[in-house]
């Protein structure tokens, strides 16, 4: 480890403003990192040129204009849109609605991190009156609703209260029915909150292999999930609130039962006190392998339209030779995606991804119409995020992803003029790469191999 002092604000390209002081710099597996007043910041590594677009989604944006860099926002430089209105957590952990054709900035709920700009297909809320469990549809069984007692995560007094009656030896549930299509999988979403009682259990009841249910402890984030389900999985959301999540496939096409149950600790079979509960907010069914952003819907059944984010280049862009970065965390790896598409569906993607065979990812480029170049996939199986670089130079393609060259092979490229917009997370075709994006950027040369190994080290 290396030691540097220096008295300075700023280092290279930073990922952060570093603050005025003495800033003690180290330099440890090729990352350097600047640890001040023990708070530690990732210091990106110096590259030889500036990138003429670069955008750190929910935080900055500057390009080139052919005169000079200039600041301005996202969608100023970025056409976006979407058909719908769509949620997203802010910086505060609070669920907000996005307008009709305007980008979603997610953080981390329970860190309050910045994740980036959300990029999704299409998705269906199939549960009407999601936050209205007082309402018929919901049958409530050796139980009651008490509604709009608690502040839920929207900031609206709309929290609702599922309370056991005092029956003996019973389960104390709320649940509702909908239909069901053999083989398809479905997501079924709760938040939740405790209260006298502390573990939820949400189920498929019916049309669904057995077991099909998850036992949700809401102050440990326990999770103890049957085997009837393909995944389970809880977030810790503000004010102690958690989104918790089941998935299962339908066994047979017909009426199906979701539940909610009480758990006294041990059983959900139990004699009940008539006074204890659990908070409940935003019941979220699915038609999907993953959950996705909460969608409230009331009588009947709510679509969000797909996202699609999208830039024509401009000045910024060199049709000789350029690299093009990219950081992003998947979602929902379905067909072939783009994760940096371009205006020509399967001839002049940079970059996509395949989960055809495991998901994986490849550069193809093409000139005058013609497929130049497609490397092998290359499968990375082993990351939760990525961050990507692809590199376009007369006669070369290049790949870097997470800190790894993985493709470094000639092409016949003397001019990637056909490349005339690009597509964030997505094909020209319309096939969304369901995720979140992170970071962009464009850098109008050939960056060295140096630079990009620094540049996608996690």
């Amino acid at each position: 480890m290396t030691n540097f002092n220096i008295y300075s604000s700023k280092f290279g390209q930073s990922t952060d403003d570093l603050p005025e002081g003495e800033v003690n710099l180290y330099l440890t597996n090729e990352r350097i990192q600047a640890v001040i007043d023990s708070n530690t910041y990732n210091v990106e590594p110096r590259i030889s040129i500036e990138p003429t677009l670069s955008t750190q989604f929910g935080k900055s944006n500057t390009r080139y204009n052919g005169e000079e860099w200039i600041t301005e926002p996202v969608t100023d430089t970025y056409t976006v849109t979407r058909a719908s209105t769509a949620t997203y957590v802010d910086a505060a952990g609070r669920i907000r609605t996005a307008a009709v054709n305007k980008p979603r900035y997610t953080f981390n709920p329970e860190t309050g991190e910045r994740l980036g700009l959300l990029v999704e297909e299409q998705r269906t809320n199939l549960v009407s009156w999601s936050e209205d469990f007082d309402n018929a549809t919901w049958t409530k069984t050796r139980a009651s609703i008490t509604p709009n007692v608690i502040v839920a995560l929207d900031g609206n007094l709309t929290g609702d209260k599922l309370v056991e009656d005092s029956s003996t030896n019973t389960a104390h549930h709320v649940n509702r029915t909908f239909s069901a299509t053999s083989g398809t999988t479905y997501t079924l979403t709760i938040y939740a909150k405790a209260a006298e009682r502390s573990i939820l259990v949400i189920a498929f009841a019916t049309q669904f292999p057995a077991n099909s249910f998850a036992n949700f402890n809401l102050l440990t984030r326990a999770i103890t999930a049957g085997g009837g389900l393909v995944s389970s999985s809880v977030t810790s959301m503000v004010n102690g609130w958690y989104r918790c999540s089941i998935t299962s496939t339908a066994s047979s096409t017909a009426t199906a039962t979701i539940v909610h149950y009480l758990n006294n600790g041990s059983s959900i079979l139990y004699t009940g006190d008539g006074i204890s509960g659990i908070y409940i907010w935003g019941t979220q069914l699915e038609a999907s392998s993953t959950p996705s952003p909460y969608t409230p819907t009331q009588a009947t059944s709510v679509t969000r339209a797909s996202d699609a984010v999208s830039r024509v280049l401009g000045d910024e862009f060199n049709p000789s030779e350029g690299s093009f970065y990219i950081e992003y965390t998947p979602n929902k790896l379905t067909g072939v995606g783009a994760i940096l598409g371009t205006n020509s569906d399967n001839t002049n993607l940079i970059l996509h991804g395949d989960d055809s065979a495991g998901f994986g990812i490849d550069t193809r480029t093409v000139s005058g119409g013609v497929l130049t170049y497609s490397s092998p996939l290359i499968t990375r199986l082993d990351a939760p995020s990525f961050k990507i670089l692809s590199v376009l130079e007369q006669g070369r393609q290049k790949l870097f992803i997470n800190g790894d060259k993985v493709v470094d092979a000639p092409n016949t490229v003397t001019s990637y003029q056909p490349i005339s917009e690009i597509l964030i997370l997505r094909r020209a075709n319309g096939v969304v790469e369901t995720g979140i994006c992170k970071d962009f950027r464009y850098y109008p040369r050939a960056l060295s191999e140096s630079e990009c190994l620094a540049l996608t080290k996690l």
